[in-house]
């Protein structure tokens, strides 16, 4: 329940004035920079003379405005990346515990009283709570303010000073013949910058532009196929793949991708040209950093993706609740608005069931009673225990992790508490939690390499993450990546099967191309293989049937 009234408030209120007596520009501690960048909010609202992406700050962002008040910035991308860059320089700083201290007293606040992290209220109410958190206690030194931290930083310069084109490979005109054939395929990319760039310039085919005249599209077929969501405008791309480019941090990899890119705008190269030179580098060939496929070049989003860093799994915003998703999820939802076009003829609307029931003439959302007689099913092919399968029935559905933990304690509380009612209900029986969680595991497995089979984006989707490394919090591949390993003899024995063969190479050709295709016919054929994990995903998915059994 919120409780914003007057002594809340009040006390807030009283608190920032305390703050800000002890804070000034220039001399500054978290708290300080928070109290300078409200009030700066706060000044501009009174004299309506703020930017209107002043409306976009979220505590954090406000945060961040402190420390560089009262300078200004030209733009919100100028905003986001400076915010970012000096994100990024924290971390490396004792002081990074400060922030994250900062983050969890928002999160609590907005949990506290039902608020969204960048309500005005909220925002006020957070700066009641600094003190006691000790976010006044220590000075930031004059060397971490973002005026002279970034005063050089790659987001405001561009390319660093006497970058030079890297020399194109002996083979770069036979390379740009073969990357050219691919714009013409309608086929994900494979995670590296050269791919995406080729998948981004398919979808730029549709428009009026000469893909081939001059570099400047290159930065909007890049930005299209990594970093742009699904909803974004294309007259908007331009702008935003320019600040998207500028805030790539300088340490990365993916940076001289992007600085080459630049580099060929300014010079006014056309497009093979600077493929040549892309071409001549080994980053451009190499899977891009999962961090430089986010766009961060504008307010909002560090917040919450740092409270998600820090274990919460919901924030509430003014725009609606913001859930952490899972790598695997980001496929499944893609691979659903897929399976919606093609089942209803149309792109999902705004008041579409995303998840529908495929039996429906008509956009239906799946039922909870749908959902839990389909899970329950499963557990019951897996062979868990009637303990769990109750417990799955009288807690909403819940499960636990693969590594048998829960989302949050209460969800623990309930799982046990349905465990130990049923037991008690049932004294003849008992069940061995290590075994249930081992199956448990076995049919997400299953599962996953089902919906692989089922459906070929997100079956593509998870080659990828097999063969470029997954996120260190990917369970999902993970698990799949255990399964075919411990099963690997049975998966070949059933590879070598004609019927199957045919079927993982029809697999493999709609996942990855003709190559992973020949791989898998390769492996059916040799009488000792150390098959790749995508070979083995493509078998396993095609013998489904005879695995499940």
């Amino acid at each position: 329940m919120s409780d914003t009234g007057p002594d809340a408030s009040e006390l807030a209120s009283a608190a920032l004035a305390r703050i800000l007596r002890l804070n000034g520009p220039g001399k500054l501690s978290l708290a300080g920079a928070y109290a300078l960048g409200y009030g700066g909010l706060g000044m501009a609202q009174h004299e309506d003379d703020g930017p209107d992406w002043f409306h976009e700050l979220d505590p954090l962002d406000t945060l961040f405005l402190g420390t560089a008040w009262p300078n200004q910035f030209r733009d919100s991308y100028e905003f986001g990346n400076a915010r970012t860059a000096w994100l990024r320089l924290m971390r490396t700083t004792p002081h990074w515990r400060g922030i994250e201290r900062f983050v969890n007293e928002v999160m609590h606040a907005s949990e506290d009283h039902d608020l969204p992290i960048d309500d005005g209220d909220l925002m006020l109410l957070v700066a009641g709570r600094l003190e006691d958190a000790g976010l006044d206690q220590r000075k930031l030194p004059a060397g971490l303010l973002p005026g002279k931290a970034l005063a050089h930083a790659r987001f405001l310069r561009g390319p660093a000073p006497g970058f030079v084109l890297p020399t194109p490979p002996a083979d770069a005109t036979d390379r740009i013949t073969t990357f050219w054939a691919g714009t013409e395929v309608d086929l994900p990319h494979d995670g590296t910058a050269a791919d995406a760039l080729r998948e981004g310039l398919h979808l730029l085919r549709r428009t009026s532009l000469d893909l081939r005249a001059e570099a400047p599209v290159l930065l909007p077929a890049l930005y299209l196929a990594l970093a742009a969501k699904d909803e974004e405008p294309l007259q908007e791309a331009g702008e935003r793949a320019h600040a998207w480019a500028l805030g790539v941090a300088e340490d990365s990899p993916f940076a001289a991708v992007l600085d080459v890119i630049l580099t060929a705008v300014e010079h006014g190269l056309d497009v093979d040209t600077t493929l040549g030179h892309l071409y001549g580098l080994p980053a451009f060939t190499e899977p891009v950093p999962a961090a430089d496929q986010m766009f961060t070049s504008a307010p909002g989003g560090a917040l919450t993706q740092l409270a998600f860093d820090l274990g919460f799994t919901q924030v509430q915003t003014r725009n609606g609740k913001v859930m952490r998703l899972a790598p695997g999820d980001v496929d499944r939802i893609r691979a659903a608005k897929e399976a919606f076009e093609d089942k209803f003829g149309r792109p999902p609307g705004p008041n579409d069931p995303l998840f529908f029931d495929p039996g429906a003439d008509t956009p239906q959302p799946v039922s909870v009673t749908q959902l839990e007689n389909v899970t329950v099913a499963m557990l019951e092919a897996a062979g868990v225990s009637e303990a769990w399968i109750y417990a799955c029935r009288h807690t909403g559905g819940l499960l636990p992790r693969p590594d048998g933990t829960f989302a949050t304690d209460a969800d623990a509380r309930d799982w046990h508490e349905a465990i130990n009612h049923y037991l008690t209900a049932h004294p003849g029986q008992s069940n061995d939690p290590d075994a249930d969680l081992a199956r448990l595991r076995i049919m997400l497995a299953i599962s996953t390499i089902h919906s692989a089979a089922d459906t070929p984006t997100f079956g593509a989707a998870l080659v990828r993450r097999l063969t470029i490394g997954a996120e260190p919090d990917d369970n999902e591949v993970a698990l799949v990546r255990e399964f075919l390993t411990r099963n690997t003899p049975m998966i070949l024995e059933l590879l070598r099967e004609p019927g199957v063969t045919d079927a993982a190479a029809e697999l493999a050709r709609t996942w990855s191309g003709a190559s992973l295709a020949e791989q898998v016919r390769v492996a059916a054929r040799a009488d000792s293989v150390d098959p790749r994990a995508d070979v083995l995903l493509a078998a396993a998915a095609a013998a489904r049937a005879t695995m499940a059994g």
